[in-house]
């Protein structure tokens, strides 16, 4: 009986919604997600569903890469936590996307499309790491948890979370109390 590889498989407009960061890149991942929050107010439809326009994400000028993250370290970290899964897809969720990504040897981290962690990379370093965490079970969560807190141990990092309006170090155990307490409900 053939078997078939595990495959992440998520919308585009999903990506790189949940970030980590370097730490060094706080005041610009924190001034980012608070210029998205004042845009989700003043571009909200008058009829109270959807934008009339949006907010493009900016990431930081300061990369995982610039601090010196080399992806085998990211990869040995993340392994005894969640199961990699090579196979990874990114675009409309009919398949019939034109622009989809897909890879065959992703660095991704995870159980499913609810919970992962993607290293993206830049020759032997990673440049940017993202994640989702649309799960309630509290396990996976654990996961995921220890997982932010392995990148932190190897480079300093800082959440950036544009779906909970969320930014602050993962070392700051309140803000990361409160965060996966918020990822929780």
């Amino acid at each position: 009986m053939p078997t078939t590889e595990p495959e992440i498989t998520i919308h585009e407009d999903d990506e790189g919604m949940r970030n980590l960061y370097p730490l060094a890149a706080y005041g610009d991942a924190v001034t980012d997600v608070q210029e998205a929050i004042a845009a989700a107010a003043r571009n909200c439809a008058t009829d109270g569903i959807g934008w009339t326009d949006v907010h493009v994400i900016k990431p930081p000028k300061i990369t995982f890469a610039d601090a010196g993250l080399t992806l085998d370290a990211a990869a040995t970290a993340l392994e005894p936590l969640m199961p990699r899964v090579r196979r990874f897809w990114s675009g409309l969720l009919g398949r019939n996307d034109p622009l989809a990504t897909s890879q065959t040897e992703a660095h991704c981290f995870g159980f499913d499309a609810t919970c992962f962690v993607k290293l993206e990379p830049k020759g032997a370093l990673v440049e940017r790491i993202w994640y989702e965490a649309r799960t309630d079970d509290a396990a996976r969560l654990a996961a995921l948890r220890k997982a932010l807190l392995a990148i932190d141990a190897l480079s300093p990092a800082l959440i950036a979370d544009y779906w909970l309006d969320a930014a602050g170090p993962v070392a700051d155990t309140v803000f990361l109390n409160a965060y996966f307490k918020a990822l929780a409900e």
